[in-house]
C-alpha cells in the first residue's frame, strides 16, 4: 500500500454501487427479491437463516459461522431467476477456507470465499481440487470481530488487499480487481485498477439484506468485462502440467501469440503503469518470427511512446537533417503494430470506462492501512529485460499495522491512465544479458552517437537503463542487417525547456544521475565576493541563484556510464573470476552505490573522484583494467562538463553538454582492443546478490512507476 501513502480512501457506498459495482441486470428488482426471500423463510426475524444474527459471540470458528452464506447466495440467485427467468448466471460464491489459490508463481494466498467461474465451481465440485487464480475474480474474507477491533481489522485487511494484489500480478488478463470482506456484521466492498485503490463503506447485511441482494446478483450476473477480464486477450491453456500458460494477445488487427515473458514484475503492483513485457509472435505469420510485445497502463496526460518517437524524429530531421534522423532511427526500436485499447468503443481507462466515468468525492475518509506482509509470500527475481538483474521484489517486508478510525480528510488519489499495446520489430539482448564485453562497448558507443542528435534537436531520453540499452545480433534472429547497439522506452522522452520551473522525476534509480536523484544541481563553483563591484552586483541581481533543475543531456550521458559501472560491478571476467577477498572488497563498494538506501552522496563522490576510478580504487578484477581507464576518462569527462555548464551559477551553459564524440570515440577503441574482444561477462556470485537484498529489506520501493525502484516523484 505505499503507493497510496497506505492510506486507502473511503467513498459512499451508494457511489460504490453506481460508478464500480457490476450493474445489476435489467428488469432485477431488490426489493421483490427479498420480499419473495422472506416469504421463502430465507430470511426469517429478519435474519438470514444459516448465519448468526450476531457471529462476535457465536463460538464456533468463523468458518462454520459464516458457511451459510453458500445457500443464502443460492437462494438469492433462485429468487432473481423465478423474478426473470432468462438470466444467464456467470459467477457463483465457493467457500474454500482450508485451500490455497492455485497459480504458476508461488502463491499463499487462501480467501474464505471466491466467486469463480461457473466452469472453476463445476471442477471444484468434481475433483475437490483448489481454485485457479485464473478463475477467481472475486476474493472474500471473514472475521466475526467488529471492525473497531484493530488486530482483527488488521488480519481481515492484510489478507484481502493481498489477495486482490494477487490477482492483478498472476493474471495478466486483468484490468481491475473486487473484494468482500466481513467483519461481524459489517460488510465492506473493495476495488482496485491500475489507477486506484479504495473501499466503500460498510454495511450491515442483516439490517439491509437488499444491499447484500444487490452485491450478490451484480457478481453472479456480471460479464467477464465488467468483472475485470480483458476481452482482447485470451489464454491458450497448457495441455501438460510442464507447460505454461500462453496468451493470444490483439493489437489493431493483428493477433500475436505468446512465447514468453520477459518481464512482468512491475504488475506485482496493483496501482501504476504493470508493464508487461513478451516475445510473441504474429499469428498470421507462418515463419514464427519473433517479436517484442509491450502492455502498459499509460498516464492519461502523456502521449503513447509511438507518438512521443514520431515527434522526437520529426524533430531531429528538422533540425539536423535526414541523415541524423536516419542514424537515429537506426538505433531505436522499430514498431510495427501499436493501439490505445477500447472497451467497446470507448479507449479503455481507469477512470472514464473501468470507473465509469465517476469522480470521486472530496474530502473522503481515509482508512490508514498499514499492511502485513502474508507469511509465506514469496520473493522472486526480477531478472528481466526491463531492470536490475539482482532485485527482488520487496513489498511488505516491513511488520505493519492498522489503526482503525485514523482517517485523513484529504482528497483522494486516483490516476487516469489508459490501457496502451507497442509491439517492436527487434528482439535484442539486454545489457543484463550480452556477455560479451565488446558488445557491451559497441552498443553503448551506438547508443551515445544517436544521443548526440536526440540532445543535438533539444530532446532528452530521461530513461535510461540497462533494460532498455540493447545488443542486436541480426544474424541471431535470422535477419540481414548490422548488428547494433539500440535505444528503447522513449516513453519518457521529451523536448526540453529549459527554463521550465518543475520536471517530473523519472528515470531507473540504479542509472540515474546524481543531480536527478538529488534534484538539484551538484557542480556550480562557490560565490566568492573579491571586490566592490562584486558587492554590489551581489545586493544588485540574483547572480548567485541557480537556475531551476531541469533535466539536461549530461544526465543521459550519466545513465550511459552507470551502465557500464554496474556491469562491471556484476560480472566477472569468465576466464579470471575474483578471489573470495577482491569479491568481499567489491561488494561492499557495490552495496554503497547500488543499494538504493538513500546514499546520494557515494554516487556523488565516485563520479567527481574518477581519479581514484583504478583497479585498486574501483575493488574491480584487473581483467577489466583497460575498461576502468574508460571508466575514468568518461567520469573525468563528464565531470569536466558539468562544472563548465554550471560554472556561472545562474545560467546553464549547454555548450558543455558536446561530450558525445570523444566517448564513442573512447568506447569503440576499446570495443576493438584484443584484450576486451577475448572477455566474457559472468554474473557475480549469489552472496553479493543477497547481501543486496538484505540491504533492501524493510525499504518500500517507490513504485509510482513500474520500473521499480524507478521514481515518478
Amino acid at each position: 500500500m505505499s503507493e497510496l501513502n497506505e492510506q486507502v480512501p473511503e467513498v459512499p457506498l451508494d457511489w460504490y454501487f453506481k460508478y464500480i459495482l457490476p450493474p445489476l441486470p435489467d428488469g432485477i428488482n431488490t426489493e421483490r427479491i427479498v420480499s419473495s426471500l422472506k416469504q421463502s423463510k430465507v430470511i426469517k426475524n429478519n435474519k438470514w437463516v444459516g448465519i448468526s444474527e450476531e457471529p462476535r459471540l457465536d463460538k464456533r470458528h468463523e468458518d462454520k459461522v459464516y458457511a451459510g452464506f453458500e445457500n443464502v447466495f443460492e437462494e438469492i440467485i433462485a429468487a432473481a431467476k423465478t423474478q426473470k427467468p432468462d438470466l444467464e448466471q456467470q459467477f457463483t460464491l465457493n467457500l474454500t477456507p482450508d485451500k490455497n489459490v492455485t497459480s504458476e508463481r508461488d502463491s499463499s494466498t487462501k480467501p474464505d470465499a471466491q466467486f469463480t467461474t461457473l466452469e472453476e465451481a463445476a471442477r471444484l465440485a468434481r475433483d475437490g481440487g483448489k481454485p485457479s487464480v485464473y478463475n477467481v475474480w472475486n476474493s472474500h474474507e471473514f472475521k466475526k470481530n467488529n471492525e473497531g477491533v484493530n488486530d482483527t481489522m488488521n488480519a481481515c485487511v492484510s489478507q484481502i488487499v493481498y489477495d486482490m494484489q494477487q490477482i492483478m500480478a498472476l493474471d495478466p488478463c486483468r484490468r481491475f480487481a473486487f473484494g468482500t470482506s466481513i467483519n461481524n456484521r459489517a460488510f465492506r466492498l473493495w476495488f482496485c485498477c491500475r489507477g486506484a485503490f479504495l473501499t466503500a463503506e460498510p454495511f450491515d447485511f442483516i439490517k439491509e439484506p437488499e444491499k447484500l441482494v444487490h452485491v450478490f446478483l451484480s457478481f453472479a450476473f456480471a460479464s467477464r468485462t465488467d468483472a475485470g477480464w480483458d476481452p482482447s486477450m485470451t489464454c491458450i491453456l497448457p495441455t501438460c502440467p510442464t507447460e505454461k500458460r500462453q496468451y493470444k494477445i490483439q493489437v489493431g488487427d493483428k493477433t500475436y501469440v505468446t512465447v514468453k515473458v520477459l518481464s512482468d514484475y512491475a504488475a506485482d503492483s496493483p496501482i501504476g503503469r504493470a508493464t508487461r513485457v513478451w516475445l510473441v509472435t504474429d499469428e498470421a505469420d507462418p515463419s514464427n518470427r519473433q517479436y517484442v510485445l509491450k502492455d502498459v497502463w499509460v498516464d492519461s496526460e502523456r502521449a503513447t511512446e509511438d507518438e512521443i518517437r514520431s515527434a522526437l524524429l520529426i524533430d531531429i530531421e528538422e533540425k539536423c537533417g535526414a541523415d541524423a534522423r536516419a542514424l537515429v532511427e537506426n538505433h531505436l526500436l522499430t514498431p510495427v503494430a501499436f493501439e490505445k485499447l477500447c472497451i467497446n468503443t470507448s479507449a479503455d481507462d481507469t477512470v472514464g470506462v473501468i470507473m465509469r466515468g465517476g469522480s470521486v468525492p472530496k474530502n473522503l475518509p481515509h482508512l490508514r492501512l498499514v499492511v502485513p506482509q502474508q507469511s509465506g509470500m514469496s520473493t522472486r527475481s526480477r531478472i528481466s529485460t526491463q531492470e536490475n538483474a539482482v532485485d527482488t521484489v520487496l513489498s511488505g517486508q516491513r511488520a505493519r499495522y492498522i489503526r482503525y478510525g485514523d482517517t485523513a480528510r484529504i482528497g483522494p488519489r486516483v490516476t487516469s491512465r489508459f490501457h496502451y499495446r507497442i509491439v517492436f520489430l527487434e528482439c535484442a539482448k539486454t545489457m543484463y544479458e550480452e556477455k560479451h564485453l565488446g558488445n557491451v562497448l559497441g552498443a553503448l558507443a551506438d547508443v551515445i552517437e544517436a544521443l548526440r542528435w536526440i540532445h543535438e534537436s533539444n530532446w532528452v531520453h530521461r530513461d535510461i537503463s540497462g533494460g532498455n540499452v540493447y545488443w542486436y545480433d541480426c544474424k541471431a534472429a535470422g535477419l540481414e542487417g548490422e548488428n547494433r547497439g539500440l535505444l528503447g522506452d522513449v516513453e519518457f522522452a521529451k523536448a526540453r525547456i529549459p527554463s521550465s520551473i518543475h520536471e517530473v522525476r523519472t528515470g531507473t534509480f540504479n542509472f540515474m544521475a546524481s543531480e536527478v536523484i538529488a534534484g538539484h544541481y551538484l557542480f556550480p563553483p562557490a560565490s566568492t565576493l573579491e571586490s566592490v563591484d562584486d558587492l554590489t552586483h551581489f545586493l544588485m541581481t540574483n547572480s548567485d541563484v541557480l537556475p531551476p533543475f531541469t533535466f539536461n543531456p549530461l544526465h543521459d550521458m550519466e545513465s550511459v556510464w552507470w551502465i557500464l559501472v554496474y556491469l562491471l560491478y556484476f560480472n566477472d571476467d569468465k576466464q579470471n573470476v575474483a578471489d573470495a577477498e577482491l569479491a568481499t572488497a567489491r561488494t561492499q563498494q557495490a552495496l554503497k552505490l547500488f543499494a538504493h538506501d538513500g546514499q546520494i552522496l557515494n554516487r556523488d563522490m565516485f563520479l567527481k573522484n574518477f581519479r581514484q576510478l583504478t583497479v585498486e580504487g574501483t575493488c574491480l578484477s584487473p581483467s577489466f583494467k583497460l575498461i576502468i581507464n574508460i571508466v575514468r576518462a568518461f567520469a573525468a569527462k563528464l565531470y569536466s562538463a558539468y562544472c563548465k555548464s554550471e560554472a556561472k551559477i545562474s545560467v546553464i551553459d549547454e555548450g558543455a553538454f558536446q561530450i558525445h564524440e570523444i566517448i564513442v570515440t573512447a568506447l569503440r577503441l576499446a570495443r576493438d582492443h584484443p584484450k576486451v574482444k577475448s572477455i566474457k561477462l559472468v554474473g557475480v556470485t549469489r552472496p553479493l546478490k543477497r547481501k543486496l537484498d538484505e540491504a533492501e529489506s524493510g525499504r518500500d520501493s517507490d513504485a509510482s512507476n513500474n520500473k521499480k525502484p524507478r521514481t515518478n516523484a
